[in-house]
């Protein structure tokens, strides 16, 4: 029996085979686990457990390689990341989770091919994602990106012989170093010279809304999916501006769960009056408001192209769009409240929780748009149109409200 055959009848004991036949025998167990969920594997409850204890057999001689990896990719915290995710969906959990399921056993055989696969792809002479952050990063400053220019991974793994993934992940770690900046959306373009900190006005922008109300001391923040599309943000970024706030002490977080806006923040809704005076004293349109559902939502999606297409557009039409937005927020703030509160249900007294959620969501909405609608002139002309980006966003939030509701916002969230 050859080398290579007894490597690939090995326990997961044994170490990992040598870089020359890795790659060899990588392709063999990809193979081998093509055949662990076949439709076969579903008859037996039997058929079932022994498929999962192949997969894990055959994930458990590569883990060591895998540790390896993450360990190598100490200079990308994002490369770090993707390491510890494979390596954890793929691993023996310490504890049996039930029963063992062919569907568990489908979603169990997929990530240990993707673990097996970025292994492979990963073998020398693969450039580490560090060493691929700081080529890019060369380039940018060499010139061959330009400012404000848009970078496709496709585009730079091609000029530059670069694997796309070790692209995309770089990108990532050159977005959390401001040197490039992600979109929503994902897509990177290069910062200017002393570039907007997105972190900071990211963590300004959610202590606005901490003083201003939205979030009360002990609530917890949105999920980081539904933060994204408020703060017409990615989620690097995000992330970043959120472990700024935990070290300045605004937030808090606990392990496993949501950052909450620390107990007993002294600030916290210190500035709701002077915004809600402010937002009532802002100028009206100067003409009639289209109140239209297709009209509203193109004002929304105009105003939030700007910021993802990074556009500053002329004054008079940041103003225009600006007084239509405040427009659509006043009349829709009318239609969300309730003109009486809800009855509570015979023999309870207090409001029922459905009703106090709901309202709670409808004033934190409300708080976003007043912080949006008056924060916009005070700042630069970049930092103005991402403000009325995210203000587009809490109008359009406001609208899916009434509209699902029938204009009794508080009815339901």
């Amino acid at each position: 029996m050859t080398k290579s055959s007894r490597e690939q009848k090995s326990g997961g004991g044994e170490r990992p085979p040598a870089p020359d036949t890795a790659r060899r025998a990588l392709t063999s167990d990809l193979m081998r686990l093509g055949r662990v969920d076949g439709p076969r594997t579903g008859v037996s409850p039997a058929a079932v457990a022994r498929g999962y204890e192949k997969t894990w057999h055959i994930t458990e001689r590569w883990l060591p390689l895998a540790r390896q990896r993450r360990r190598a990719a100490s200079g990308s915290t994002a490369d770090q990341a993707r390491w510890d995710g494979l390596i954890e969906s793929a691993a023996r959990p310490a504890q049996p989770a039930g029963c063992p399921s062919f569907l568990g056993l489908v979603e169990l055989a997929g990530n240990a091919r993707d673990l097996l696969r970025t292994l492979r792809d990963t073998e020398p002479p693969c450039v580490p994602v560090a060493d691929v952050a700081a080529r890019i990063a060369e380039a940018i400053e060499d010139g061959h990106y330009l400012t404000g220019a848009p970078l496709s991974p496709a585009r730079i793994a091609a000029d530059r012989q670069l694997p796309v993934d070790s692209v995309k992940l770089a990108l990532l770690d050159l977005a959390e170093r401001n040197v490039v900046e992600l979109s929503a959306a994902g897509r990177a373009r290069v910062t200017g010279p002393g570039g907007t900190d997105r972190p900071r006005q990211i963590a300004d922008w959610l202590r606005e809304l901490v003083a201003a109300g939205a979030y009360a001391p002990g609530t917890a923040l949105p999920m980081r999916q539904a933060l994204a599309r408020n703060l017409v943000s990615a989620d690097p970024p995000i992330a970043a501006a959120i472990r700024l706030l935990i070290d300045d002490g605004t937030l808090t977080c606990y392990p496993g769960q949501r950052p909450i806006v620390r107990p007993g923040h002294p600030h916290a809704g210190t500035e709701m009056v002077v915004r809600a005076r402010a937002f009532a004293q802002l100028p009206y349109a100067s003409g009639p408001v289209d109140m239209r559902d297709t009209r509203v939502r193109e004002v929304v999606r105009v105003a939030q192209s700007w910021w993802k297409a990074r556009l500053v557009p002329h004054p008079t039409t940041l103003d225009h769009y600006l007084a239509q937005l405040v427009g659509i927020a006043r009349q829709l703030i009318t239609r969300a409240h309730d003109p009486e509160p809800p009855t509570p249900p015979y023999g309870e007294r207090r409001e029922p929780q459905e009703h106090r959620e709901a309202r709670e969501h409808l004033e934190c909405v409300i708080v976003r748009i007043t912080v949006g609608a008056t924060s916009t002139a005070a700042s630069d002309p970049e930092d103005g149109v991402w403000r009325i980006a995210c203000l587009a966003a809490a109008v359009h939030d406001l609208l899916k409200l009434t509209a699902a509701t029938g204009g009794d916002a508080t009815r339901s969230r």
